[in-house]
């Protein structure tokens, strides 16, 4: 069941599911700063010494995967595919829950089980996802070395994953996502289309029957279960914290050597209203998956960060949707007591605190929006700004590890999201 039929060679590529487009700069090289996971980075500055760590959260191994990838976006029949074809893979013991056997990271070709020092072998699966062929092994190998992990850590062989579905196995993931049944999602996650993610040499009716049979059995476990991932579920489910419940959350392996910015003259922004503020801390175009924050950003991060306020962010320190809007409104004076004065949490927290300080607006009227305007759903938050010279957007935004502060391509309007105003009304701009 290990063995590969076809080899696909993949691009080497940078830590975690983000395609990041680097800024250049004529004295500083911030491909490379970018591609070790570094937000902002001036050699002439003295460099923050501060860790990050990758994060998984859930009670065991299969809730761990599931949590990861519904955190994604997925949904739990998808998720539930995926671990279907890992069981398969790399599956060892018997997970008492579901069922089902448990992927296993460290599992090698024939059921060996190796150490973080392993060096995978051309032609042996290992894994996973029993990645088998140097074209795929060899960038797994260097996305776990630059996250600063061993080889068979599972929140780094996971974010591989996400990334191979991201780049060159796109039409796995769209396959992925239009199911809405397991079986049916662990048929996707196997392929065709060709070349499938897993494309093992198992006929159509053996994924169906055993892969298929995996993800329905995890899939019925967790169905009328509390959710594992989203707004309804556990805080440390939603957003895992980096101390807490040991049976909720897991630091995974080593620590990622991260800097989270560095303190330069200049760099720190002197204040402002929201609209000086906004350009100091947001990009003025739309860059799309890029974690490379403005410098002055990075410092507003930091400062908050060792005031105890909320910044958000799991892999990368403030960048995340909440923690920016919440920086944005605090630091420029348009609510120094939003999310409760910055020792609130993430959008649901968020939410409760709007609700009882500010008034709800028209989600669909565009004529009715000021500067300073909350878009807010239970997964994600955004801004109004208005017209500010020089900025590209009336919506400034960010999204959790994924995209730093920038003009948002989000709707004026949205009827998906609920809408808060400050309840003093108009915001001096």
């Amino acid at each position: 069941m290990f063995k590969r039929v076809i080899a696909v060679i993949v691009a080497i590529g940078i830590v975690s599911v983000e395609i990041i487009q680097p800024v250049q700069a004529a004295t500083i090289d911030q491909q490379f700063y970018s591609a070790n996971d570094i937000m902002f980075y001036d050699p002439t500055c003295a460099e923050a010494d501060t860790t990050g760590s990758v994060q998984l959260a859930g009670d065991g191994t299969m809730e761990q995967i599931l949590n990861f990838f519904m955190r994604k976006g997925l949904t739990l029949a998808q998720a539930s595919g995926i671990i279907g074809n890992m069981a398969q893979e790399s599956g060892g013991a018997i997970d008492q829950k579901t069922g089902v056997k448990t992927p296993n990271p460290a599992v090698r070709q024939g059921g060996k089980i190796v150490d973080a020092n392993y060096t995978p072998e051309n032609g042996v699966g290992f894994g996973l996802v029993q990645w088998t062929f140097t074209g795929r092994q060899k960038p797994l190998q260097d996305h776990m070395k630059e996250m600063g992990v061993g080889m068979t850590d599972l929140g780094g062989q996971l974010e591989f994953v996400w990334k191979e579905l991201n780049s060159n196995y796109t039409h796995t993931l769209q396959a992925l996502k239009s199911t809405t049944e397991p079986v049916a999602a662990a048929v996707a996650m196997h392929g065709p289309p060709n070349p499938g993610y897993e494309a093992s040499a198992d006929s159509p009716e053996a994924v169906r029957s055993v892969r298929g049979g995996n993800a329905q059995k995890v899939y019925d476990t967790y169905k009328d279960a509390p959710a594992l991932a989203g707004g309804t579920a556990d805080s440390s489910l939603a957003e895992p914290p980096v101390d807490g419940d040991k049976d909720k959350a897991k630091v995974v392996s080593n620590p990622t050597r991260s800097s989270t910015g560095a303190q330069c003259d200049g760099d720190t922004f002197s204040g402002g209203d929201l609209a000086a503020t906004v350009k100091a801390y947001a990009w003025d175009t739309h860059k799309g998956l890029d974690i490379n924050a403005r410098a002055e950003y990075t410092s507003a991060v930091n400062k908050a960060t060792s005031e105890q306020r909320y910044v958000g962010g799991i892999k990368y320190k403030g960048i995340d949707c909440g923690g920016f809007v919440s920086l944005l409104l605090q630091d420029s004076k348009t609510e120094p007591t939003y999310n409760n004065s910055g020792k609130g949490g993430n959008t649901i927290s968020q939410e409760a605190w709007l609700r009882n300080n500010w008034e709800s607006i028209s989600a669909t009227d565009a004529s009715d929006r000021l500067p300073g305007d909350v878009a807010i759903n239970d997964t994600h938050t955004y801004i109004y700004v208005g017209d500010i010279e020089g900025f590209n957007s009336k919506i400034a935004s960010a999204s959790l590890d994924e995209r730093a502060p920038m003009a948002g391509k989000e709707g004026v309007t949205d009827g998906s999201f609920r809408w808060y105003r400050k309840k003093s009304g108009v915001i001096n701009v």
